[in-house]
């Protein structure tokens, strides 16, 4: 420490940062292990590996330092992570480091990185993804987009892949080439696939197949496989998410068959693979033909088992026909067997009836005769050659004649004598048409 001419106390910067090395040393005077995000990750020719490590709350940044790994170590962690976690080391991860901590004198506190914990950084995820799963679950979209009925043939498809992935091209190679010749559109909506670009890349491919969601049947996202690390992006929840709350089927083919992302678990069909998913969907466009091809073999078969019906009654019917005139002809002859008969016997009963009567009136006209009436004793009178029958008619000096049985009577009137109304009815009934 020195003093300047007013006799103030001061370090010079190299005294001040060698204190401040000093200072560290004696803090850490071994290795610790530090949890951090890496934000960037850089290497050099010779090997050496430089990376920027942050602390994050709340997505804003409130720690940060530069740590080193030397190419010599690097190499032997580099291989140590990939073999555990599958994935090399790439920004983005939150990772767990045995540290020194380093001060140089120039360059200032640095971080010499000396050995990576794998299973912390899957750990993490995992974790992450606990909570994603968690949250969904409690909004109560984790099988929204599974309710949705899928397309009686889903035959336009909406993809979402990148266009230089291996599995893109199994996917439509497999679709377009079908063994059935099934026709099929898809329209791939590019994104990024991995990585800290990929889940807002793939909202945002989600976000202009919405716009047009009438014109396909099914969304389809793709990749062809990947490490754990890889698949991180579709374990976030934004991406999560918007896949639960398309309107679409959402089908999956990412590539990962140990554990399913969150995306695969939110959608309506996860499938391994991308060929996996071609076929799904040509399995749907197959059902559909074979639910058709039965119909109509259904429909040939009733309508067959119709017309031999039809046939059965119409033979039925022919030879019902056949035997109608026969039947016609006894019917009739029966029946005009018994008409005739009661014909024949009504006639003797109607002519034997007409003669009685007819007997009955000639006793009566013979009973009835004049003739045998003046035998009788009864006399007829007639006036002016009318039979008389009310005295009335007559006045005094009129002259009558009366014919007996046996001659006639010739008489002038001096008096007359009217009869009354029960002689008169007696005489009606004694001589009845007699005029």
């Amino acid at each position: 420490m020195e003093k300047n001419s007013a006799e103030k106390a001061y370090f010079t910067l190299f005294e001040l940062n060698t204190v401040i090395k000093s200072a560290i040393s004696d803090v850490f005077p071994g290795a610790c292990w530090v949890a951090a995000e890496i934000a960037e990750l850089k290497c050099n020719q010779k090997g050496h590996c430089y990376l920027e490590l942050v602390e994050k709350e709340d997505e804003k940044t409130i720690a940060q330092i530069k740590a080193t790994i030397w190419a010599y170590e690097y190499r032997k962690l580099g291989d140590k992570f990939e073999k555990s976690a599958g994935e090399t080391l790439k920004p983005g991860m939150r990772v767990l480091l045995r540290v020194e901590v380093t001060f140089h004198e120039v360059y200032g506190l640095s971080l010499n990185i000396r050995d990576i914990d794998p299973a912390y950084t899957l750990g993490e995820m995992a974790r992450k993804k606990r909570e994603v799963i968690d949250r969904l679950r409690k909004e109560g979209i984790m099988g929204l987009n599974k309710s949705l009925p899928l397309p009686l043939v889903p035959q336009r498809a909406a993809v979402i892949s990148s266009p230089t992935a291996a599995g893109y091209g199994d996917f439509f190679k497999q679709l377009d080439n079908n063994l059935y010749g099934y026709k099929f559109t898809h329209v791939l909506f590019p994104a990024v696939m991995q990585g800290q670009e990929a889940e807002n890349s793939i909202i945002s491919a989600l976000s202009r197949i919405r716009k047009e969601k009438e014109l396909f049947d099914v969304v389809v996202i793709i990749r062809g496989g990947g490490s754990v690390i890889d698949l991180n992006c579709f374990d976030g929840y934004e991406v999560a998410s918007h896949a639960a709350k398309f309107p679409l089927p959402v089908i999956t083919g990412i590539g990962h068959e140990k554990d399913d992302t969150v995306v695969d678990m939110v959608a309506h069909t996860k499938m391994k693979t991308p060929t996996a998913v071609a076929e799904f969907l040509i399995s749907g466009l197959r059902s559909y033909e074979e639910n058709i091809m039965g119909l109509r073999d259904r429909v040939y078969k009733e309508a067959g088992r119709l017309l031999r019906d039809e046939r059965y009654r119409f033979d039925a019917l022919i030879h019902r026909v056949s035997y109608i005139p026969l039947r016609i002809s006894a019917v009739h002859t029966n029946r005009l067997s018994a008409v005739r008969s009661d014909l024949e016997s009504r006639a003797v009963r109607i002519l034997a009836e007409e003669e009685h009567r007819t007997g009955a009136i000639e006793q009566a006209m013979k009973h009835l005769d004049p003739a045998n009436v003046l035998r009788r004793g009864y006399s007829i009178t007639r006036h002016k050659g009318k039979v008389l029958k009310n005295a009335a008619v007559l006045k005094k000096w009129a002259v009558i004649e009366t014919k007996l049985s046996s001659g006639e009577v010739t008489s002038i009137v001096q008096d007359r004598k009217e009869t009354t109304k029960s002689e008169q009815r007696q005489t009606d009934i004694l001589l009845p048409g007699l005029e």
